[in-house]
Protein backbone atom coordinates (compact mmCIF):
# COMPACT_ATOMS: atom_id res chain seq x y z
CA UNK A 1 0.00 0.00 0.00
CA UNK A 2 1.62 3.25 -1.17
CA UNK A 3 2.08 5.88 1.80
CA UNK A 4 0.93 8.98 1.62
CA UNK A 5 4.05 11.39 2.02
CA UNK A 6 3.32 13.73 5.40
CA UNK A 7 2.27 17.23 5.36
CA UNK A 8 4.60 19.92 6.73
CA UNK A 9 2.89 19.91 10.65
CA UNK A 10 0.56 16.98 10.51
CA UNK A 11 0.59 15.15 13.32
CA UNK A 12 2.25 11.87 12.89
CA UNK A 13 0.21 9.58 15.57
CA UNK A 14 -3.16 10.66 13.47
CA UNK A 15 -1.46 9.59 10.38
CA UNK A 16 -0.69 6.28 12.05
CA UNK A 17 -4.40 5.78 13.02
CA UNK A 18 -5.24 6.74 9.34
CA UNK A 19 -2.51 4.25 8.31
CA UNK A 20 -3.99 1.24 10.70
CA UNK A 21 -7.72 1.89 9.47
CA UNK A 22 -6.69 1.55 6.00
CA UNK A 23 -4.75 -1.51 6.48
CA UNK A 24 -7.82 -2.95 8.62
CA UNK A 25 -9.51 -2.12 6.04
CA UNK A 26 -7.90 -3.46 3.45
CA UNK A 27 -7.55 -6.46 5.03
CA UNK A 28 -11.08 -6.64 5.68
CA UNK A 29 -12.46 -6.07 3.17
CA UNK A 30 -15.52 -7.96 2.81
CA UNK A 31 -16.27 -6.84 5.85
CA UNK A 32 -16.09 -3.47 4.96
CA UNK A 33 -18.48 -4.35 1.91
CA UNK A 34 -21.05 -6.10 4.90
CA UNK A 35 -20.73 -2.30 6.47
CA UNK A 36 -22.06 -1.05 3.46
CA UNK A 37 -24.44 -3.37 2.99
CA UNK A 38 -25.90 -2.83 6.44
CA UNK A 39 -25.97 0.84 6.30
CA UNK A 40 -27.76 0.43 2.77
CA UNK A 41 -30.26 -2.36 4.47
CA UNK A 42 -31.18 0.43 7.13
CA UNK A 43 -31.55 3.15 5.00
CA UNK A 44 -33.96 1.37 2.24
CA UNK A 45 -35.73 0.34 5.46
CA UNK A 46 -36.26 3.52 7.17
CA UNK A 47 -37.64 5.38 3.72
CA UNK A 48 -40.00 2.34 3.48
CA UNK A 49 -40.98 2.84 7.21
CA UNK A 50 -40.76 6.37 7.04
CA UNK A 51 -42.61 6.89 3.80
CA UNK A 52 -45.63 4.12 5.05
CA UNK A 53 -46.07 6.22 8.55
CA UNK A 54 -45.72 9.87 6.95
CA UNK A 55 -48.27 9.20 4.29
CA UNK A 56 -45.87 9.68 1.31
CA UNK A 57 -46.39 5.93 0.45
CA UNK A 58 -49.97 5.32 0.26
CA UNK A 59 -52.47 2.59 -0.70
CA UNK A 60 -55.78 4.60 -1.22
CA UNK A 61 -57.54 2.05 -3.28
CA UNK A 62 -56.44 -0.88 -1.66
CA UNK A 63 -55.19 -2.76 -4.26
CA UNK A 64 -52.56 -4.46 -2.67
CA UNK A 65 -52.76 -6.67 0.47
CA UNK A 66 -51.04 -4.92 3.76
CA UNK A 67 -47.96 -7.80 4.63
CA UNK A 68 -45.95 -7.20 7.24
CA UNK A 69 -47.32 -3.70 8.35
CA UNK A 70 -45.49 0.05 7.21
CA UNK A 71 -43.33 -2.91 4.91
CA UNK A 72 -46.16 -3.70 2.68
CA UNK A 73 -44.53 -1.66 -0.42
CA UNK A 74 -42.21 -4.79 -0.35
CA UNK A 75 -44.83 -6.99 -1.07
CA UNK A 76 -46.75 -5.36 -3.96
CA UNK A 77 -47.13 -6.09 -7.67
CA UNK A 78 -45.32 -9.44 -8.64
CA UNK A 79 -45.30 -10.43 -5.44
CA UNK A 80 -49.28 -11.61 -5.50
CA UNK A 81 -47.90 -13.67 -8.86
CA UNK A 82 -45.55 -15.38 -7.08
CA UNK A 83 -47.87 -16.18 -4.37
CA UNK A 84 -50.40 -17.51 -6.21
CA UNK A 85 -48.19 -19.47 -8.33
CA UNK A 86 -46.85 -21.48 -5.13
CA UNK A 87 -50.25 -22.27 -3.95
CA UNK A 88 -52.22 -23.38 -7.43
CA UNK A 89 -48.88 -24.31 -9.23
CA UNK A 90 -48.25 -24.13 -12.97
CA UNK A 91 -51.61 -24.78 -14.89
CA UNK A 92 -51.87 -28.20 -16.91
CA UNK A 93 -52.51 -28.75 -20.90
CA UNK A 94 -52.99 -24.89 -20.88
CA UNK A 95 -50.60 -21.44 -20.83
CA UNK A 96 -51.07 -18.52 -18.98
CA UNK A 97 -50.18 -15.49 -16.81
CA UNK A 98 -48.57 -17.55 -14.18
CA UNK A 99 -45.98 -19.00 -16.92
CA UNK A 100 -44.79 -15.80 -17.11
CA UNK A 101 -42.49 -16.46 -13.40
CA UNK A 102 -39.76 -18.39 -13.43
CA UNK A 103 -40.29 -21.21 -10.69
CA UNK A 104 -37.53 -20.51 -7.85
CA UNK A 105 -39.17 -18.34 -6.14
CA UNK A 106 -42.74 -20.16 -5.67
CA UNK A 107 -40.53 -22.73 -4.72
CA UNK A 108 -38.76 -20.64 -1.79
CA UNK A 109 -42.63 -19.27 -0.69
CA UNK A 110 -43.91 -23.46 -0.93
CA UNK A 111 -41.38 -24.52 1.54
CA UNK A 112 -42.34 -21.82 4.31
CA UNK A 113 -43.91 -24.11 6.06
CA UNK A 114 -45.55 -22.81 9.13
CA UNK A 115 -44.08 -19.72 8.77
CA UNK A 116 -45.78 -17.43 6.83
CA UNK A 117 -45.07 -17.11 3.45
CA UNK A 118 -44.62 -12.93 3.35
CA UNK A 119 -42.25 -13.50 6.21
CA UNK A 120 -40.21 -16.18 4.92
CA UNK A 121 -39.13 -14.25 1.80
CA UNK A 122 -38.51 -10.83 4.01
CA UNK A 123 -35.91 -12.92 5.24
CA UNK A 124 -34.83 -14.75 2.10
CA UNK A 125 -34.68 -11.40 0.57
CA UNK A 126 -32.63 -9.65 3.35
CA UNK A 127 -29.94 -12.68 3.73
CA UNK A 128 -29.87 -12.44 -0.34
CA UNK A 129 -29.29 -8.98 -0.47
CA UNK A 130 -26.31 -9.21 1.95
CA UNK A 131 -24.71 -12.29 -0.04
CA UNK A 132 -25.12 -10.01 -3.48
CA UNK A 133 -23.48 -7.30 -1.62
CA UNK A 134 -20.39 -9.65 -0.45
CA UNK A 135 -20.52 -11.61 -3.69
CA UNK A 136 -20.40 -8.42 -5.76
CA UNK A 137 -17.54 -7.21 -3.81
CA UNK A 138 -16.08 -10.75 -3.96
CA UNK A 139 -15.73 -10.98 -7.77
CA UNK A 140 -14.79 -7.12 -8.09
CA UNK A 141 -11.40 -8.50 -9.94
CA UNK A 142 -9.20 -5.50 -8.59
CA UNK A 143 -9.68 -6.85 -5.58
CA UNK A 144 -11.30 -3.12 -4.06
CA UNK A 145 -14.65 -4.59 -2.36
CA UNK A 146 -15.35 -1.84 -0.66
CA UNK A 147 -16.14 0.23 -3.82
CA UNK A 148 -17.97 -2.38 -5.43
CA UNK A 149 -20.31 -2.28 -2.39
CA UNK A 150 -20.42 0.88 -2.18
CA UNK A 151 -20.99 1.32 -6.07
CA UNK A 152 -24.48 -1.09 -5.55
CA UNK A 153 -25.85 0.38 -2.79
CA UNK A 154 -25.36 4.08 -4.57
CA UNK A 155 -26.96 2.61 -8.14
CA UNK A 156 -30.49 4.24 -8.12
CA UNK A 157 -32.25 1.36 -8.79
CA UNK A 158 -30.62 -0.88 -5.65
CA UNK A 159 -34.30 -0.46 -3.99
CA UNK A 160 -35.63 -2.21 -5.38
CA UNK A 161 -33.48 -5.30 -4.25
CA UNK A 162 -35.21 -5.58 -1.02
CA UNK A 163 -38.70 -6.20 -2.89
CA UNK A 164 -40.24 -9.59 -2.32
CA UNK A 165 -39.02 -10.77 -5.71
CA UNK A 166 -36.55 -13.28 -6.40
CA UNK A 167 -34.33 -10.66 -8.47
CA UNK A 168 -31.52 -10.43 -5.24
CA UNK A 169 -31.56 -14.10 -5.61
CA UNK A 170 -30.28 -14.23 -8.96
CA UNK A 171 -27.71 -11.50 -8.20
CA UNK A 172 -26.61 -13.25 -5.14
CA UNK A 173 -26.28 -16.40 -7.01
CA UNK A 174 -24.76 -14.63 -10.31
CA UNK A 175 -21.97 -12.38 -8.17
CA UNK A 176 -21.02 -15.46 -6.31
CA UNK A 177 -20.67 -17.55 -9.24
CA UNK A 178 -18.19 -14.97 -10.96
CA UNK A 179 -16.03 -14.99 -7.44
CA UNK A 180 -15.89 -18.63 -7.29
CA UNK A 181 -15.03 -18.49 -11.25
CA UNK A 182 -12.04 -16.04 -10.79
CA UNK A 183 -10.80 -18.40 -7.62
CA UNK A 184 -10.90 -21.60 -9.80
CA UNK A 185 -13.81 -23.25 -8.83
CA UNK A 186 -15.77 -23.70 -11.99
CA UNK A 187 -18.14 -26.54 -10.57
CA UNK A 188 -19.14 -24.62 -7.94
CA UNK A 189 -19.71 -21.65 -10.09
CA UNK A 190 -21.45 -23.32 -12.36
CA UNK A 191 -24.38 -24.65 -10.20
CA UNK A 192 -24.49 -20.98 -8.82
CA UNK A 193 -24.77 -19.82 -12.41
CA UNK A 194 -28.00 -22.29 -12.57
CA UNK A 195 -29.84 -20.69 -9.84
CA UNK A 196 -29.16 -17.82 -11.15
CA UNK A 197 -30.83 -19.10 -14.53
CA UNK A 198 -34.05 -20.63 -12.37
CA UNK A 199 -34.57 -17.60 -10.71
CA UNK A 200 -35.27 -15.34 -13.01
CA UNK A 201 -35.33 -15.15 -16.89
CA UNK A 202 -32.34 -13.23 -17.72
CA UNK A 203 -30.32 -15.38 -15.19
CA UNK A 204 -28.74 -17.57 -17.98
CA UNK A 205 -26.77 -14.28 -19.12
CA UNK A 206 -24.14 -14.69 -16.35
CA UNK A 207 -23.08 -17.87 -18.77
CA UNK A 208 -21.03 -14.81 -20.72
CA UNK A 209 -19.30 -13.53 -17.99
CA UNK A 210 -18.30 -17.06 -16.76
CA UNK A 211 -17.60 -18.45 -20.15
CA UNK A 212 -15.05 -15.81 -21.26
CA UNK A 213 -13.12 -15.66 -17.60
CA UNK A 214 -13.50 -19.74 -17.20
CA UNK A 215 -9.58 -21.22 -17.43
CA UNK A 216 -9.64 -23.84 -20.07
CA UNK A 217 -11.75 -25.67 -21.79
CA UNK A 218 -13.50 -28.18 -19.53
CA UNK A 219 -13.90 -25.54 -17.06
CA UNK A 220 -15.76 -22.74 -19.68
CA UNK A 221 -18.03 -26.10 -20.29
CA UNK A 222 -19.18 -26.24 -17.02
CA UNK A 223 -19.41 -22.85 -15.98
CA UNK A 224 -21.46 -21.84 -18.57
CA UNK A 225 -22.65 -24.53 -19.53
CA UNK A 226 -24.83 -24.52 -16.46
CA UNK A 227 -26.71 -21.71 -16.51
CA UNK A 228 -27.74 -22.14 -20.04
CA UNK A 229 -28.53 -25.88 -19.53
CA UNK A 230 -30.89 -24.95 -16.46
CA UNK A 231 -32.68 -22.06 -18.11
CA UNK A 232 -33.32 -25.07 -21.10
CA UNK A 233 -34.79 -27.02 -18.69
CA UNK A 234 -37.37 -24.51 -17.06
CA UNK A 235 -38.63 -24.19 -20.78
CA UNK A 236 -38.89 -27.75 -21.21
CA UNK A 237 -40.84 -28.24 -18.30
CA UNK A 238 -43.12 -25.09 -18.76
CA UNK A 239 -43.73 -26.82 -22.57
CA UNK A 240 -44.61 -30.26 -20.95
CA UNK A 241 -47.20 -28.52 -18.29
CA UNK A 242 -48.74 -26.64 -20.38
CA UNK A 243 -48.50 -27.91 -23.97
CA UNK A 244 -47.15 -24.70 -25.79
CA UNK A 245 -43.71 -24.80 -26.71
CA UNK A 246 -43.58 -20.71 -26.03
CA UNK A 247 -45.38 -20.79 -23.15
CA UNK A 248 -42.82 -18.13 -21.41
CA UNK A 249 -43.27 -15.95 -24.48
CA UNK A 250 -47.02 -16.22 -24.73
CA UNK A 251 -47.74 -15.41 -21.33
CA UNK A 252 -45.13 -12.41 -21.87
CA UNK A 253 -47.29 -10.71 -24.68
CA UNK A 254 -50.69 -10.87 -22.42
CA UNK A 255 -52.43 -7.83 -22.22
CA UNK A 256 -52.88 -8.08 -18.16
CA UNK A 257 -49.17 -6.55 -18.84
CA UNK A 258 -50.30 -3.49 -20.83
CA UNK A 259 -46.92 -4.66 -22.72
CA UNK A 260 -45.96 -6.73 -25.84
CA UNK A 261 -43.35 -8.97 -23.95
CA UNK A 262 -40.68 -10.12 -25.89
CA UNK A 263 -42.27 -9.94 -28.97
CA UNK A 264 -41.44 -6.20 -29.07
CA UNK A 265 -38.56 -6.69 -30.82
CA UNK A 266 -40.01 -7.78 -33.36
CA UNK A 267 -41.91 -5.14 -33.94
CA UNK A 268 -39.14 -2.33 -33.81
CA UNK A 269 -39.13 -2.30 -37.23
CA UNK A 270 -42.64 -1.69 -38.01
CA UNK A 271 -42.46 1.38 -35.42
CA UNK A 272 -39.43 2.78 -37.31
CA UNK A 273 -41.52 2.41 -40.23
CA UNK A 274 -44.10 3.88 -39.33
CA UNK A 275 -42.17 6.74 -37.97
CA UNK A 276 -40.89 7.46 -40.77
CA UNK A 277 -43.99 7.31 -42.58
CA UNK A 278 -45.03 9.81 -40.36
CA UNK A 279 -42.18 12.41 -39.67
CA UNK A 280 -40.13 11.86 -42.85
CA UNK A 281 -38.92 14.74 -43.29
CA UNK A 282 -38.35 15.87 -39.46
CA UNK A 283 -36.14 12.68 -39.19
CA UNK A 284 -34.37 12.81 -41.92
CA UNK A 285 -33.34 16.91 -41.03
CA UNK A 286 -32.76 15.69 -37.08
CA UNK A 287 -30.61 12.70 -38.26
CA UNK A 288 -28.49 15.09 -40.91
CA UNK A 289 -28.14 18.22 -38.45
CA UNK A 290 -26.79 14.96 -36.02
CA UNK A 291 -24.18 13.79 -38.53
CA UNK A 292 -23.16 17.88 -39.49
CA UNK A 293 -22.72 18.95 -35.84
CA UNK A 294 -21.01 15.22 -34.87
CA UNK A 295 -18.29 15.91 -37.72
CA UNK A 296 -17.90 19.73 -36.75
CA UNK A 297 -17.07 18.33 -33.19
CA UNK A 298 -14.65 15.43 -34.36
CA UNK A 299 -12.88 18.06 -36.68
CA UNK A 300 -12.48 20.66 -34.08
CA UNK A 301 -12.42 18.69 -30.61
CA UNK A 302 -11.33 15.61 -31.77
CA UNK A 303 -13.23 11.92 -31.78
CA UNK A 304 -13.83 11.60 -28.16
CA UNK A 305 -15.80 14.71 -28.06
CA UNK A 306 -17.44 13.74 -31.31
CA UNK A 307 -18.21 10.46 -29.95
CA UNK A 308 -19.88 12.20 -26.28
CA UNK A 309 -22.19 14.31 -29.00
CA UNK A 310 -23.17 11.54 -30.74
CA UNK A 311 -24.17 9.64 -28.18
CA UNK A 312 -26.22 12.68 -26.14
CA UNK A 313 -27.84 12.78 -29.50
CA UNK A 314 -29.03 9.39 -29.50
CA UNK A 315 -29.80 9.31 -25.53
CA UNK A 316 -31.96 12.66 -26.13
CA UNK A 317 -33.68 10.68 -28.87
CA UNK A 318 -34.35 7.78 -26.93
CA UNK A 319 -36.13 9.90 -24.06
CA UNK A 320 -38.07 12.16 -26.22
CA UNK A 321 -39.28 8.50 -28.07
CA UNK A 322 -40.25 7.28 -25.13
CA UNK A 323 -43.80 7.36 -24.98
CA UNK A 324 -44.13 5.15 -21.20
CA UNK A 325 -43.41 5.86 -17.93
CA UNK A 326 -41.33 3.01 -17.57
CA UNK A 327 -39.41 3.21 -20.76
CA UNK A 328 -38.42 6.89 -20.05
CA UNK A 329 -36.96 5.63 -17.24
CA UNK A 330 -35.10 2.57 -18.87
CA UNK A 331 -34.04 4.96 -21.50
CA UNK A 332 -32.55 7.33 -18.82
CA UNK A 333 -30.98 4.59 -16.55
CA UNK A 334 -29.00 3.92 -19.67
CA UNK A 335 -27.91 7.18 -20.62
CA UNK A 336 -26.63 7.18 -17.41
CA UNK A 337 -24.99 4.46 -17.08
CA UNK A 338 -23.43 3.87 -20.41
CA UNK A 339 -21.31 6.99 -19.67
CA UNK A 340 -20.67 5.53 -15.92
CA UNK A 341 -19.41 2.59 -16.85
CA UNK A 342 -16.85 4.19 -19.75
CA UNK A 343 -15.53 6.58 -17.08
CA UNK A 344 -15.10 3.16 -15.03
CA UNK A 345 -13.08 1.15 -17.19
CA UNK A 346 -10.91 4.60 -18.60
CA UNK A 347 -9.82 5.18 -15.15
CA UNK A 348 -9.10 1.76 -14.51
CA UNK A 349 -8.93 -0.11 -11.65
Amino acid sequence: MAQRVPAVGEDPARLAIRGRIAASVAQHALLAAGVVWAIWLAAVLGVVIGGVEAGAISDPHHSWLHYGGPLWPLFTWDFGWYRAVAEFGYPHGHGGPFYAFFPLWPLVLRASGSIPDWAAALAVVIAASGLAFLGVAASNPSGQARRAALALACWPGSFMLLLAYPDVLALAAAAWAAALVLRGRPFLAGALGAVAAVARPTGFLIAIPLLLVARGPRARAVAAGAPLAAAVAVQIYFWRRSGDALAFIHAQELPVWNRNGPSRFSKWPGHIAHAFSVHAWLLIAGALVGVVLVALVARRFGRWYAGAVAYALVAAALLFGAQTPQSRIESAVLAVAVPILGVLWWLGP
